[in-house]
């Protein structure tokens, strides 16, 4: 077996002159090029799956006449595995997927024409060449149009991206102001700060107390002796020893209760330090939750820079002339089709390239187009 112009042929010997004769694949019966006796081959299993090609080609063609499209193309479809080199399985496939040509359909069918074009041999002079590349230019107008509305709706759709972004911002930044404002407890310093007082003023009484006990004392001593020896000071006796029994017994109080106090002012002072400690935790968690919302301010910001960015890319776009646009899709499609044409990118058509290109870059693009779509 071998190839001639992509058409897949067996040799075959005339029975009439004997001539070799390339026979191709998918066939049973030629012409003798030598003699013009028909050459017929029938031996069980010559063909295989090709025996049934013919058939199966006549179906997929009267599937394709009543507009049954699914059915058309799943024949030609088969068609073309079965015999790859002919021509028309493929042609059928295009016909099947586009409707006939209907404008408006936008199935790619590119590469299934390109096979039909390799196979059939027929070039540019084809009539359905001119009559495919009239589809495509139906088509490119609505991919044109589409891909319009998209940039449009993308445009549209990063703007409020852009707008919730400055939203979020405003409201991280009250977020911070609220963290960095929010005051610290003083519970326990408060209460360390009166037991420690309380301590200070119970050590320091204890120790003037019974001083003073002792001063009104002799006071009273001194003042007996005088009021004996004919100085009377019956009121200062009496008020000394008054003053000396009352410090007594606050001494007396004081001291019952000065454990407690001292007890009572470890607890403060354990209760102070465990709060500080908490306190200084709880700076450092405030500090890298300012320092993470600070950084999403930031991610924020240059979300929003590459956002305007895309949407001066969409209205780039927008902006270019619709006939340019669509003889870049049209220029696609034939090169994809393998179909000579003579759009030539000009200036437009080459910014245009790159910008359909750099806005699919974009968050965002995929599914506003995935939407449209």
């Amino acid at each position: 077996m071998s190839e001639n112009n992509g058409i897949k042929t067996r040799i075959v010997t005339c029975p009439s002159c004997g001539g070799k004769i390339e026979f191709p694949v998918g066939r049973n019966k030629t012409m003798c090029p030598f003699c013009g006796n028909d050459v017929v081959v029938d031996e069980p299993g010559w063909l295989g799956a090709l025996d049934k090609f013919d058939l199966k080609l006549k179906d997929a063609q009267t599937a394709l006449d009543n507009k049954e499209w699914k059915r058309a193309r799943e024949l030609f479809e088969d068609c073309s595995m079965i015999n790859e080199s002919d021509p028309r399985p493929w042609k059928g496939t295009v016909l099947a997927r586009t409707k006939n040509l209907t404008a408006g359909t936008s199935d790619k069918t590119e590469p299934n024409f390109h096979c039909y074009l390799s196979r059939s041999g027929l070039g540019m002079n084809d009539p359905f060449v001119s009559d495919y590349k009239a589809f495509l230019e139906r088509v490119s107008d609505n991919d044109a149009a589409k891909s319009a509305d998209n940039a449009k709706l993308n445009a549209e759709y990063f703007q409020r991206v852009i707008e919730a972004k400055n939203e979020s911002i405003a409201e991280i930044e009250g977020k911070i102001t609220e963290i960095k404002n929010a005051p610290t407890t003083e519970t326990a310093e408060k209460k360390y700060g009166g037991a420690k007082a309380r301590l200070v003023f119970d050590t320091v009484f204890l120790v003037v107390a019974p001083l003073a006990v002792v001063g009104f004392i002799i006071l009273a001593v001194v003042l007996l002796v005088n009021t004996i020896q004919g100085d009377p000071h019956i009121f200062g006796i009496i008020a000394s020893v008054v003053a000396a029994v009352i410090f007594s017994f606050i001494t007396k109080f004081v001291w019952k209760h000065y454990r407690g106090t001292i007890e009572s002012f470890k607890r403060r002072r354990v209760a102070k330090l465990q709060e500080d400690h908490v306190n200084d935790e709880r700076a450092k968690h405030n500090d890298e939750l300012v320092d993470h919302k600070t950084g999403t301010i930031s991610e924020y910001k240059d979300d929003i820079v590459s956002l305007n960015n895309a949407i001066e890319e969409m209205n780039k776009y927008i902006a270019i002339d619709r006939s340019a646009r669509i003889a870049y899709f049209t220029k696609q499609h034939l090169d994809a089709a393998g179909i000579e044409n003579t759009i030539v990118p000009d200036e437009a058509i080459v910014r245009l390239s790159k910008i359909e290109q750099d806005l699919r870059l974009y968050p965002g693009y995929q599914l506003v187009t995935k939407i449209q779509q």
